[in-house]
């Protein structure tokens, strides 16, 4: 369609108004573009994100498959089923009746502290790029754009929109562009979105260097660049620097009134205007929606068995094994009459990280339950205690229709809440509008109905009847965007009208959480209301998005009040006589989220206590940890410990996926793709993340991940690249095709691989080079870099040869005084292995570069 739809984009542009094709430089809404209908124009419907389509409700709405994390599908090592991954995406951006799909995240991660880190891929631009290129192939050969994100350097969360990060040109080029470098090439996505922060005093969106300089001029691309949300910092300057579509909708920036004004006379920003609209209307036609003014279908959830067994499969696969002593995993049914299950994470359901990640799933599945069932249906008879062990909530727990520690119930017994919106601050008067929420958490961005202007006051009132199963103190929460009051059996229990702090609920954007403990009765239904205005608190901090576009957002939590120290000793009474342990620790959403950055990289909330609690009294203890950053695990050399799986954020298989691998169903075969420090002031950027007084300086240069601590001789606690096997692996005598290397030629690396072992699985061949003798434009350089990588499938006796192809710019580094990629001159160590560690790769060669050649893109 989008090929014989060339010509008529260039006759619909000549029938455009120029007002008219201002009016397409800006979304509708929050997530549609403008129509023009007398032109045969339609709009075109975005989607988040990176984990699974959710549509057009960021709370609740209809539900999606939940995939892995990004940082889970880094760990796979294998951009092809990044790319399978990818066309199951697509359908689901279909469902959504989107066209177009708000990710891959390829950002690369500069500290492990980093909120978002979850949903990109590795701390190695290579690694990022071929699983961003894997991923955005997969999603566009459905015919659905893809849109790379975040352009560029988003590394961290804190003050987003407002950091400027001091980056020099060559760590720009070499760890932050690249891996968006590598998924052009290979990937060619039909749509860019820019980052919220600056870099070097420019603001990303209209960044002369990242945006106009490279993007549009040294890499030639003339697909749609769009803005974050509400990151669209200038009327003209981003149009010229190459910024298509301000999002979300209705325009801000880009008003008729704004830009017209501005646009007429100028000849320079009417060619603007009409290249921008160009890309959009080429956009239109891509997705295969040109001219297409069909009414929009109603979203509907798609579950599909074939995209369930890819997730699981692919959960699976991410799975790194980082310790196995005495061969404790996989566990042996038949030699086990007690195994207890322990940890804030062993029945709950940790799907994927927070914030435009996160969805409303299909289903979820949690560790306890799928073990019990999967032994079941192997008839072992095994026992499996549970004990929580401490508990990890950062907030108060939401309530929930399906969840949760409270039953909840509408004012007239309908299970959930009734959420009701009024003109007026107070909640009284006519009934605009009303629906059924499921849940407590409502961040009520988009869903305003139209009736009511973000100009105009107006309120929503949450109600409902509470009930406890059990005699208690609870804890009741509320934290709000605006000003609010809850009210409980009548009486005002929390009063957040005038609030003036501001902490990390609701993207950022919410209140502190409120907490008062109240006595409560089992079984005894207890009346609730909240009130939230669309009243700005007058000493609370100013958030110009949220304002603009009058959001409200309500989180009320309910939960009996705990206390970790009796949780840990009757865990360790669960323990004591089992004939194995599995304490499954980690992190949430609530932990790891858009909007906000870790503070530290130990586990929270007395975990470490607990784990150290149970290997005193049980010799066989397996740890899991469900997080999607590196996190201190100072109980890794403990003897008792025998076995310690990573299993990061696996969408919503989760739970069937970590019973498969212990119970050996599944053999992990995921390689680390980021380094697990030993503690926090080890990683390069200590001191230095996330900056002060609104600027992060990069003075780590290069030094980023393993880069770092291989150069500096700082041993960390689990090297990127590795991960362990129930099978094993033998490599042969690496060759390597050729001995030098040219312009426009290539060597490649062959390895034989042999399972050794006695059962299938998966290795990954990992090429690294190391500069021998080569010159160099930079003072310091890292001793050795990934080069590339194969990831070679074997069943138990199977050899396969596995072969690296290098090309002749893969050798290159940035000359910032030349400004071109170059290949020095001099001798370059080819080493291959399976993990980042020296001491156990092979040296495969080497090769020489008599004559350096150079090039810009």
């Amino acid at each position: 369609m989008y090929t014989a739809a060339v010509n008529e984009i260039e006759a619909t542009l000549a029938a455009l108004t120029l007002e008219e094709k201002i009016s397409l430089l800006a979304g509708r809404d929050f997530w549609r573009t403008v129509s023009v209908p007398d032109k045969k124009i339609p709009s075109i419907k975005v989607s988040d994100g990176p984990s699974g389509a959710r549509g057009d409700t960021f709370s609740g709405g209809q539900k999606a498959a939940f995939f892995p994390s990004g940082i889970s599908m880094g760990a796979t090592f294998n951009p092809d089923l990044a790319f399978e991954v990818g066309q199951h995406l697509a359908e689901e951006v279909k469902s959504k009746s989107a066209s177009v799909l708000l990710a891959p995240t390829a950002c690369c991660h500069r500290s492990p502290l980093g909120g978002r880190n979850f949903e990109s891929y590795s701390e190695d631009p290579l690694l990022s790029g071929k699983m961003a290129s894997g991923y955005i192939r997969g999603v566009q050969s459905r015919g659905v754009a893809a849109t790379m994100k975040h352009f560029v350097a988003n590394e961290q969360e804190t003050q987003r929109l407002y950091v400027d990060e001091i980056i020099d040109e060559t760590p720009l080029r070499e760890i932050y562009l690249k891996p968006f470098e590598i998924a052009m090439r290979e990937g060619r996505p039909w749509a860019v979105m820019t980052a919220y922060n600056s870099i070097n005093g420019h603001h990303c969106d209209m960044h002369p260097f990242t945006l106009k300089q490279v993007l549009r001029g040294e890499w030639g691309y003339d697909g749609l660049v769009m803005s974050d949300w509400f990151g669209t910092s200038s009327t003209v300057e981003s149009l010229l620097a190459g910024l298509d579509l301000e999002m979300p909708g209705p325009a801000k920036k880009r008003s008729a009134k704004n830009l017209l004004a501005k646009a007429e006379g100028d000849v320079e920003i009417q060619k603007a205007v009409h290249e921008a609209a160009r890309r959009i209307l080429t956009l239109i036609a891509k997705v295969g929606k040109w001219k297409d003014m069909t009414p929009e279908a109603p979203e509907v959830s798609r579950e599909a068995p074939e995209t369930a067994e890819l997730i699981r499969r692919a959960g699976g696969e991410g799975v790194v094994l980082l310790k196995n002593d005495d061969q404790m995993l996989p566990l042996k049914p038949a030699s086990l009459k007690k195994v207890a299950f322990i940890g804030p994470n062993a029945k709950a359901t940790v799907a994927g990280g927070g914030g435009s990640a996160h969805l409303n799933p299909n289903y979820l599945t949690q560790p306890y339950d799928s073990f019990v069932t999967a032994v079941r249906e192997l008839n072992s008879g095994i026992e499996v205690p549970y004990a929580t062990g401490c508990i990890l909530d950062r907030w108060v727990p939401v309530v929930d229709v399906e969840e949760g520690h409270c039953k909840i119930t509408t004012p007239d017994s309908i299970p959930g809440l009734r959420l009701e919106w009024f003109r007026g601050y107070d909640a009284t008067g006519p009934v605009v509008s009303s629906s059924i929420q499921k849940s407590g958490n409502l961040f009520l961005i988009d869903q305003r109905p139209p009736e009511l202007s973000p100009s105009e006051k107006f309120s929503a009132k949450v109600s409902g009847r509470i009930s406890v199963s059990a005699d208690g103190k609870y804890n009741i929460s509320l934290s709000t965007i605006t000003a609010a009051k809850l009210f409980f059996d009548g009486a005002l229990l929390i009063d957040n009208w005038d609030f003036n702090r501001r902490g990390d609920l609701m993207m950022n954007v919410g209140s502190e959480e409120v907490v008062k403990t109240v006595e409560l009765t089992a079984n005894k239904w207890y009346d609730v209301s909240i009130v939230n205005a669309s009243l700005w608190p007058k000493e609370s901090p100013r958030d110009p998005p949220m304002e603009d576009i009058a959001a409200l957002g309500i989180r009320f939590g309910v939960a009996p009040v705990t206390n970790n120290a009796a949780l840990i000793a009757e865990a360790a009474a669960v323990a004591k006589g089992c004939d194995a342990v599995v304490v499954v620790v980690g992190l949430t959403n609530e932990w790891e989220s858009e909007s906000y950055d870790r503070t530290d990289t130990r586990l929270p909330n007395d975990q470490d206590d607990l784990i150290a609690a149970i290997a005193a009294i049980n010799d066989n203890v397996v740890v899991i940890n469900q997080s999607g950053s590196a996190v201190d695990m100072p109980w890794s050399a403990n003897p008792k410990v025998k076995s310690i799986v990573q299993a990061w954020y696996g969408g919503q298989e989760a739970g069937h996926v970590l019973a498969d691998v212990l119970l050996g169903k599944q053999n992990p075969s995921g390689k680390l793709p980021m380094t697990f420090p030993v503690k926090l002031a080890d990683n390069p950027t200590h001191g230095l993340f996330p900056g002060k007084d609104l600027k992060s300086e990069y003075k780590e240069g290069l030094m980023v991940g393993y880069r770092y601590y291989d150069t500096a001789n700082v041993k960390p606690q689990f090297p990127f690249g590795y991960g362990l096997s129930y099978s094993t692996f033998t490599l042969g005598k690496p060759g390597l095709s050729a001995s030098e290397l040219g312009e426009g030629r290539s060597f490649t690396v062959a390895v034989d691989v042999t399972n050794t072992g006695a059962v299938a699985g998966a290795e990954v061949v990992q090429l690294y080079v190391q500069r021998k003798t080569a010159t160099s434009t930079v003072e310091k350089r890292p001793v050795k870099e990934l080069k590339g990588f194969k990831k070679v499938h074997l069943q138990p006796g199977e050899t396969k040869a596995a072969e690296v192809v290098v090309g002749d710019k893969e050798l290159g580094v940035w000359s910032a005084k030349d400004g071109r990629w170059v290949v020095e001159t001099g001798e370059y160590e080819v080493l291959v292995g399976t993990s980042s560690v020296k001491e156990e790769l092979k040296v495969a060669g080497t090769i020489t570069v008599k004559s350096a050649w150079s090039w810009v893109y």
